[in-house]
């Protein structure tokens, strides 16, 4: 092979050589980018379709999120329920019943730790300050001792305890009940609304206090104070607390826009809002002649439905039947004629004490009643004890009764 041969082969082989390198280096780059871009692409697509896809399975899990059913406890001596419906969450029950609790360790006359009994304990030695709470109840109290001349009374807790409600019941002897009615007196209950200086009678007192749903901190200096114008005097404020219980909870209702709940403390029941689907709200009415029985239905909205009768509470001694609610003008326990006294209305404090006031009263002090500001509207049920229906005009055709019987809806509106 001679030398031009060899130099063209050469030539040709570094040529071809040098071709192929570049050419694989360049096809490498080109590769490697395409392949990157493929993988950045799959990987964006891919992390988007799994944020997107993460997105929508909170949000179908947030809105299917199930509300907790009715919750209930025992407070206020007695079964308490609420059903929030739609609005049933943890923190909104427990807020319910935390200020239920509260409540309570305030009105309790049988814990001595609560603020009631501190107040009965030294109120005839110096002016006690209280709680807005126990202020609102008591003054709301003492508002009707002076509307029914006494027949409702927040100082007829000397009664109660002597005849052993709460602990061992007992008819006591007549000398007793005439000691014992000697410390029933709602008069001599001195207040001051703002602890500005020596309490005065609750006559000279003006202005209404208004219902706290537990958000608002007291100022220690401007407490209201109670004070006793005699030793021996016993507050009870049981025939009133619990409507002041439930509109309380009805505040907290408002304040977290809840849109419909029904709240049961015992006799009082309060149905807030609309009933899902727009209808009226049934709420049953006890036979006060057949325990554990209901003897009406009544449909209502946005309203407070209170019953108070003998048979909540009461004991029998030879073959006579002692109820807890008591006429302070006799010492006995209430004998107007009636079995139970059911009050509709839109205030359960007001509800609360009327349904007591006319237990006591009985039926014919009604037209006086109604025509007082602090009663407002309400209408009534009225069972008397042989069994008898009378009802307010205006629950006619929301009222029936079912086992068939009478009512008679002669009470004027």
């Amino acid at each position: 092979m001679n030398s031009a041969n060899k130099g063209r082969r050469s030539f040709w082989a570094a040529a071809q050589f040098f071709f192929n390198k570049s050419f694989r280096k360049t096809l490498i780059a080109a590769a490697t980018k395409k392949v990157r871009k493929t993988l950045t692409a799959a990987a964006t697509k891919k992390v988007r379709k799994t944020l997107i896809g993460a997105t929508a399975c909170a949000i179908f899990l947030a809105s299917c999120k199930r509300p907790l059913p009715p919750q209930t406890q025992y407070t206020f001596g007695t079964v308490c329920s609420i059903n929030l419906y739609e609005a049933g969450s943890a923190d909104l029950y427990a807020k319910l019943f935390s200020r239920l609790r509260e409540l309570n360790d305030i009105f309790n006359n049988y814990s001595d730790a609560s603020e009631i009994s501190r107040v009965n304990q030294d109120a005839a030695d110096m002016p006690v300050a209280v709680s807005q709470d126990f202020f609102v109840v008591l003054k709301t109290a003492l508002d009707f001792a002076q509307l029914t001349d006494g027949a409702f009374d927040p100082t007829v807790g000397p009664l109660v305890k002597l005849w052993g409600f709460g602990k061992e019941p007992r008819v006591p002897s007549q000398e007793e009940i005439d000691a014992a009615k000697k410390l029933v007196g709602w008069q001599n209950v001195l207040i001051d609304q703002n602890a500005s200086g020596e309490p005065k009678s609750f006559t000279d007192q003006e202005g209404a206090a208004s219902i706290d749903n537990g958000s608002q901190d007291q100022n220690p200096a401007a407490a209201p104070s109670v004070r006793f114008a005699k030793s021996g005097i016993r507050l009870d404020l049981g025939a009133i607390a619990k409507g002041y219980a439930a509109d309380c909870l009805v505040a907290i209702l408002k304040e977290n826009d809840v849109k419909r709940a029904a709240i049961s403390l015992g006799g009082n029941v309060y149905v807030y809002g609309k009933k899902p689907g727009g209808s009226l709200w049934s709420v049953a009415i006890r036979d006060p002649n057949k325990p554990g029985q209901n003897s009406f239905m009544l449909k209502t909205q946005d309203a407070t439905v209170v019953t108070s009768g003998a048979y909540e509470r009461f004991f029998e001694q030879d073959g006579k039947i002692y109820g807890h609610i008591f006429d302070p003008a006799t010492g006995f326990p209430a004998d107007s004629g009636l079995a139970s006294v059911t009050i509709v209305s839109k205030t359960s404090m007001i509800a609360d004490a009327l349904s007591t006031s006319l237990f006591v009263l009985g039926m014919e002090k009604i037209p006086e009643i109604k025509k007082s500001a602090l009663a407002g509207d309400f209408d009534c049920v009225l069972v008397d004890a042989s069994g008898k229906a009378y009802a307010s005009k205006n629950l006619k055709g929301r009222l029936s009764a079912l086992d068939g019987q009478a009512i008679d809806f002669s009470i004027a509106d």
